[in-house]
């Protein structure tokens, strides 16, 4: 999950701004303008639809946007990458709140409504000259594998604004991300309906999330990276394709592995697991990895799965002779149309629910009739560690 560079942006604001100063001098003095940008990678003026805030950003960088009657946000990637670096967010409290009261705020923010609280640490925090909040932190990605984040909180008026920066990647133009900020405004006259500090939880950078993420090895040698994606959309999303990369002390990526989120889809918020096999193992020189949804994805057009609608399911657990983890249990058909397709998959969990095992299965028969009912058995030849619960989702077509 790592952001391209993009230095040249930089030294063209520096030489434009060099040009504008140039031009005010007095006498004989010689202008050098710099070329103009391409019209389709110069900065332009973002402003949300519910007119709570406006930003400028290179015109190329990808747009993730939410906006309900109460929430109002924007996240952008640079081409290329699958994190947006940047996230901004704007609610209206409905109220102006005193200085005591923002740092009240501040602390609940951080402690109870960040949507990665249990994964993030502040580190510190500090007074901007512009009224706002500066707070730096570390959140955990994956086991052992932390992000560092700069979060600005700042209110206008009645307005809280939320701004999230992602710093940790190597080819993260930290100075871009900082001009791109220093233009947000927030607009306290947006027709925004009043609502709890608590709905910045709510706030995502991005429409699918990667969760829980682990990454262990067998006794065989075998190294597995498992996890979760979330659906924080309002769609259901199909046909999902995740990868992953390892690479080395120098960010040479050395092997990767690609396959398909489990499942038919995930419903919006609804999840599914995944679990990437390394057969050869981890290479002694890698010391890192990245995992990432598969750059040319593309939503399918018919999202109809039925699940929990039309199908109920018994489930439970045992370990085999030969140490294997089955889940095994029926599923009934308690619609009155047939569901075709039918697949089970199951999601497993350590005690700090990291995702440590995951399968699937295809049920028989291939088409359940209203009312039939049908075994199923999910054998998981390995688990990274000491299971502590688990879930079974099954779904089907129509």
């Amino acid at each position: 999950m790592r952001l391209k560079s993009y230095l040249w942006l930089v030294f063209g604001l520096i030489l434009w701004a060099l040009a504008l100063t140039l031009s005010g001098c007095e006498g004989d003095a010689v202008v050098f303008a710099p070329t103009p940008p391409p019209e389709d990678r110069a900065p332009i003026l973002y402003d949300h639809p519910s007119g709570a805030f406006s930003v400028s950003v290179p015109r190329y960088w990808s747009l993730h946007e939410q906006n309900t009657t109460t929430l109002a946000t924007a996240a952008f990637a640079a081409p290329g990458t699958n994190e947006p670096a940047l996230l901004f967010a704007v609610i209206n409290l409905g109220r102006e709140v005193s200085s005591s009261e923002f740092g009240d705020l501040l602390n609940l923010y951080q402690s109870q409504v960040r949507s990665d609280v249990g994964r993030y640490t502040e580190q510190s925090r500090q007074a901007m000259g512009d009224g706002s909040w500066r707070l730096t932190g570390l959140r955990e990605i994956a086991q052992g594998t932390t992000q560092a984040v700069n979060t600005f909180i700042q209110n206008a008026g009645t307005f809280i604004g939320v701004t999230e920066i992602v710093l940790d990647s190597a080819s993260t133009d930290a100075t871009l991300l900082q001009t791109i900020v220093n233009t947000f405004s927030i607009h306290p006259d947006a027709p925004i309906q009043p609502a709890d500090l608590t709905t910045l939880a709510f706030a995502k950078n991005s429409g699918l999330g990667i969760l829980h993420v682990s990454a262990w090895t067998t006794s065989e040698g075998v190294f597995f990276i498992t996890g979760e994606v979330a659906n924080y959309g309002f769609d259901t999303v199909r046909g999902i394709p995740i990868e992953a990369a390892l690479s080395s002390v120098d960010g040479l990526e050395l092997t990767g592995a690609v396959d398909a989120v489990m499942g038919h889809g995930i419903p919006p918020g609804g999840f599914a697991p995944f679990s990437l096999r390394f057969g050869g193992g981890q290479p002694t020189q890698a010391v890192d990895y990245t995992v990432r949804l598969g750059k040319d994805w593309i939503p399918v057009g018919d999202n109809v799965i039925y699940g929990t609608d039309a199908l109920s399911w018994t489930d439970s657990s045992i370990f085999d002779t030969f140490n294997r983890l089955l889940i095994s249990g029926e599923v009934t058909n308690v619609s009155d149309h047939m569901v075709r397709q039918p697949r089970a998959s199951v999601t497993v969990f350590d005690s700090a629910q990291n995702v440590i095992g995951a399968g699937y299965v295809d049920i028989t028969p291939a088409a359940l009739e209203p009312g039939s009912i049908t075994p199923f058995e999910i054998p998981l030849q390995e688990v990274g560690g000491d299971p502590v619960n688990y879930i079974v989702n099954i779904q089907g077509l129509p």
